[in-house]
C-alpha cells in the first residue's frame, strides 16, 4: 500500500512479478547465444563492484568468449548503440536497470550479474529450480553475481 498526504489518498501498489520473470527470462535466453558481450561497470556512486565485475571477465575468459569493458556512470540506449557487435550486455552497476527498465534498451540484452551467470552457465536459471529470481545482489549468501560473494559461505 501506499499513503500520498497531500491527497489523503491510500492506493494498493501491485507488481506483475510473473511478468517480470517471463521478460527476464527471455533476455537470459537471448543473451546466451551471444558470442561477444559487453560488460558495464557503473561509476555512479557506489554502483559499480570491481570484484563482480572481475567474476564476470573470469567466466567470459573460462568460456574463451571476446568482451569489451567499459565504464559508465549513466546507461541508456545512445550510449550503448555506439558499440558494434556486442551480442549482449552485462551491467554490474544498479540491478533494477536491466529488471525496471531492460526493455527500453533496445534489441540486445542487459543484463544483471545474476542474469549473466546464467546466460553463461555458470548459475542456474530461476525457471528450472523454484522460479525464485534472485535478489540477493548485496546478500553475504549471494552467488558470485552479489558483493558480498564468499565462496565458502555460498551455494550456487
Amino acid at each position: 500500500y501506499r499513503y500520498d498526504p497531500y491527497a489523503r489518498v491510500l492506493t494498493k501498489e501491485e507488481y506483475d512479478h510473473k511478468g517480470m520473470r517471463s521478460v527476464r527470462r527471455s533476455a537470459v535466453e537471448k543473451a546466451s547465444t551471444s558470442t561477444t558481450f559487453g560488460l558495464i561497470l557503473g561509476t555512479l556512486g557506489r554502483q559499480g563492484s570491481p570484484a563482480v565485475l572481475r567474476r564476470m571477465e573470469k567466466v567470459l575468459r573460462e568460456k574463451n568468449l571476446p568482451y569489451v569493458t567499459v565504464l559508465m556512470s549513466e546507461l541508456n540506449p545512445a550510449k550503448l548503440g555506439m558499440f558494434q557487435g556486442v551480442g549482449a550486455w552485462i551491467q554490474v552497476a544498479c540491478p533494477r536497470l536491466s529488471i525496471d527498465w531492460g526493455e527500453g534498451f533496445g534489441e540486445v540484452p542487459v543484463l544483471t550479474p545474476y542474469e549473466g551467470m546464467i546466460a553463461l552457465g555458470a548459475a542456474e536459471p530461476w525457471w528450472t529450480k523454484d522460479d525464485n529470481y534472485r535478489m540477493d545482489y548485496y546478500s553475504v549468501t549471494a552467488g558470485p553475481w552479489g558483493n558480498k560473494y564468499d565462496p565458502r559461505k555460498c551455494e550456487i
